[in-house]
This record gives C-alpha cells, sequence and structure tokens, in this order.
C-alpha cells in the first residue's frame, strides 16, 4: 500500500512536469516560468524517490531484526523444551535405580524434615508410565495448556500412582511458563500437601520460592527458599536456593 502511494505521487509529480514544460498548454515555449516549474519539479522527484529509497533500506534493516529475534526466540523455546526433558530423564533414571518413584522424607510443615527412611511406592505400570509419557511429551512441544489437562486426566484415573506426583509437579511447571504465577503457586503447593512423599517436593518447594518472587513477594520468596535449604542441605535444590537468595540480596530485595 505504501510503494502504491508512492507510486501515486511520483506520477503526480510527472504530470506536474509535463505540464510545466514547455509547449505544453497555453504557455509560450522558452517561458521563465514554465521552466522553473520543471526545475522544482524535478527536484521535488529525486527528493521523493531519495525518502522512498531511505525508507526501503529501513524497512529492510527492521524484516532482518525481526528474522534475528525471531530465531533467538525459537532457540530459547527449544533450549526450555530440552531442559524440560533433561529433568525428566533425571528423574526417570533415579526410579529405574531404586525400581520406585523416590520419596525424601519430607514434610510441608516449615520444620527442617532431615532425618528418616524414604518411603517408596510401587513402580508405575506400563499402562501409566504410557499416559504419563504422552502428557509430558505435550509438555515437551510447547503445549502446555494441553498437557495440564493431560496431566490432569493422569492425575484424576490414577490418584495413587507412583507418578501421580510428578504430573502435579509438571502442572505447576506449566503454569510457571505460562506466566501464571497465581496458579503456579496453587499448584506446586498442592505437590507439598498432597504428594508429601514424592520426589517432587524439593523441587516444587524451591519453584514456590522462585514464583513468590516473579510476583514481587520478597519475604515469601525468602522463606520458602530458606526452608529448601534447611530441609534439603547440599543437594541442587538447596544450591539453586542459595543463588537466588543472592541473587536478591543484590538486588536489595
Amino acid at each position: 500500500m505504501f510503494r502504491s502511494l508512492v507510486l501515486v505521487s511520483v506520477v503526480a509529480v510527472l504530470s506536474a512536469l509535463a505540464a510545466a514544460a514547455p509547449g505544453y498548454g497555453a504557455e509560450p515555449a522558452g517561458q521563465k516560468g514554465g521552466a522553473a516549474a520543471v526545475t522544482v519539479s524535478r527536484d521535488t522527484l529525486v527528493e521523493m524517490m531519495l525518502q522512498l529509497e531511505a525508507m526501503q533500506t529501513e524497512q529492510r534493516r527492521l524484516r532482518g531484526e525481526l528474522e534475528v529475534q525471531t530465531h533467538e526466540l525459537d532457540k530459547l523455546k527449544t533450549r526450555e523444551r530440552e531442559l524440560i526433558a533433561d529433568i525428566d530423564r533425571r528423574l526417570r533414571e533415579l526410579e529405574q535405580r531404586t525400581g520406585a518413584a523416590p520419596a525424601p522424607a519430607a514434610s510441608a510443615e516449615p520444620a527442617p524434615a532431615r532425618a528418616g527412611t524414604p518411603k517408596t511406592a510401587p513402580a508405575a505400570s506400563a499402562s501409566e508410565q504410557q499416559q504419563y509419557d504422552a502428557a509430558f511429551n505435550l509438555m515437551k512441544q510447547g503445549l502446555y495448556e494441553r498437557s495440564v489437562k493431560a496431566f490432569r486426566e493422569f492425575i484424576g484415573a490414577r490418584p495413587q500412582s507412583a507418578l501421580a506426583g510428578n504430573a502435579q509437579y509438571w502442572i505447576g511447571e506449566a503454569y510457571y511458563v505460562l506466566r501464571d504465577f497465581k496458579q503456579a503457586i496453587e499448584e506446586f503447593t498442592k505437590v507439598l500437601n498432597d504428594y508429601s512423599d514424592s520426589a517432587k517436593v524439593p523441587d516444587a518447594l524451591l519453584k514456590i520460592g522462585y514464583t513468590q518472587y516473579e510476583l514481587g513477594a520478597h519475604d515469601k520468596a525468602r522463606e520458602a527458599l530458606n526452608q529448601v535449604i534447611a530441609r534439603y542441605p547440599n543437594t541442587t535444590v538447596a544450591k539453586s536456593a542459595e543463588q537466588r537468595l543472592a541473587k536478591m540480596k543484590k538486588e536489595g530485595r
């Protein structure tokens, strides 16, 4: 549309040139007024052409920047899916070594829970694993809303499954990625309250701290992160909590 308007303007200028040219209409040939009009019109045409070229150059630059940003966004989405897949793969390996979903002795109460023998749940059946994998694959594809629905269906059909706590955790993760932080906290809290024997309790508590941080509730974020450090010292989640607390301190939060 822009080019069409410019072309119309150019045609108009060309018409003006023709009208002002010697011999056009009743104006005598060689008259000074006509020559001056031709000169002005030519200058105007040149200026318009230069402006058009500048606009086209800017358009190409902007298109290039958009392509770069789109590429970077695609890379981030791919990296996000790879990280999610890697976390679940590591969890699977741990489950296979123990023969069941691992469950550290952790309570939803604020007091640290360092001692105790981990409880174990029956290993997931093949059909349970298949349904769980189908829901998780949706998340790896970035189809977060669909994965939430699939995980909820899994929990509804198999509430006692060894993978139910994992499924509940990934529901919280999906909402976290979608930046629905209030819903994410609600879902992560369900892991602590409804699946206190799940191996995902430490991760859920850590993500509650992260989510409170995103909401600007820094006191609640510190409380959750400090609980992670107290309950699960010398673990990956504890180190992550320490890093976030250090970041908050640096930011003056």
